[in-house]
């Protein structure tokens, strides 16, 4: 096998970790200097997008995933600034079915449905006491159409993937308690259908097994009617920028590690902005995985805040931890790659 030299393996890692921060960076310069809207709340709902995080499948491949993704809201901020009056506190769990499948050695099929759980605690700080308001139900699901535009080969340790598709509004919006309307932020679904656009592009160090990537996605949101004719909602456009890398940790174990940017505008409720709602995420997340075979992989990830810059007053995420499971109903000739089932 052909190894390179320690210096050339320095020069090449060096330029590319140059190239993928100097793309993120980018975008967040971008994105931060211009009128997006994305898709409110600090607290996040169902991660419909950041899951889609695999290539291509080979041809008639089936690659199913399972997640649970926990997600705790503990924290107020107005701006950038953390608030010490904390008078609630929520929690949102995801479960998350994936499933790819290769129409031809270039074009995926991607789906991705979810079942989502809120709940929401007030008052903690007054003599009244808590109150707890739960929701759940099938949530918001994603269909993609992938296509790989540069295949990655022995001769091309790269590949670049773009994909496009939709949202569509499988979950409730218009959940009550107690005969009164909940907000957006607590339903199930958002009740809108919404267009998406995908990219990934990566690049494997094979001499170290090193993998390194970047996904970025752009959902266009529409307005969905709630509670009546004058009750429409739209949640802004959402975008959504990771850089990440992947390499071998010891025995079969492989690490994972991501920045990831998410830029979110006002909510608009019958064209008027919504208050409180929007403003920019930066997180970093520390993953690990474990090939149970050369068919079954498994994975455990948390995920904490590094910058959160709010409209208005908000909570906000404390931290995020997932797991999941991705099995491939094809042995791949090459088996997995760091534990994610992938023949590109």
């Amino acid at each position: 096998m052909y190894m390179l030299k320690l210096t050339e393996l320095k020069r090449i890692t060096s330029n590319f970790l140059a190239l993928f921060l100097a793309g993120f960076l980018g975008t967040i310069i971008i994105t931060a200097t211009s009128s997006v809207y994305a898709q409110t709340c600090s607290c996040a709902g169902a991660p419909l997008i950041s899951a889609q995080s695999h290539g291509i499948p080979e041809k008639g491949n089936l690659v199913i995933g399972l997640t649970g993704n926990y997600n705790n809201i503990d924290k107020l901020y107005s701006g950038s600034d953390e608030l010490n009056n904390r008078t609630s506190e929520r929690t949102t769990v995801t479960s998350l079915l994936e499933v790819n499948y290769g129409l031809t050695e270039r074009v995926s099929l991607t789906g991705a449905f979810t079942y989502v759980r809120k709940e929401r605690i007030t008052g903690l700080q007054t003599q009244a006491g808590a109150q707890t308001i739960q929701t759940s139900g099938i949530g918001d699901a994603v269909i993609l159409i992938k296509y790989s535009l540069i295949r990655q080969t022995l001769w091309k340790p790269y590949q670049l993937v773009l994909g496009g598709g939709g949202k569509v509004p499988l979950g409730s919006n218009t959940l009550q308690s107690n005969g009164l309307s909940l907000n957006a932020d607590m339903q199930p679904g958002t009740g809108s259908w919404d267009g998406i656009g995908w990219m990934l592009f990566s690049y494997t160090l094979r001499s170290q097994n090193i993998h390194f990537f970047t996904m970025n996605s752009y959902k266009m949101n529409s307005s969905a009617e709630r509670f009546g004719n004058n009750d429409n909602y739209e949640f802004g456009d959402e975008l959504t920028s990771i850089i990440g890398m992947q390499g071998p940790a010891f025995s079969n174990f492989s690490y994972g590690l991501k920045l990831k940017y998410r830029t979110a505008g006002e909510d608009l409720r019958n064209s008027f902005e919504m208050p409180s709602t929007g403003g920019k995420w930066l997180n970093f997340e520390l993953g690990a995985t474990y090939p149970v075979s050369d068919r079954l992989s498994v994975q455990v990830a948390g995920e904490v805040p590094l910058y959160r810059d709010v409209n208005g007053t908000q909570p906000t995420t404390s931290y995020i931890i997932n797991a999941s499971i991705f099995f491939s109903l094809n042995k791949l000739k090459s088996g997995f790659n760091l534990g994610v089932p992938d023949n590109n």
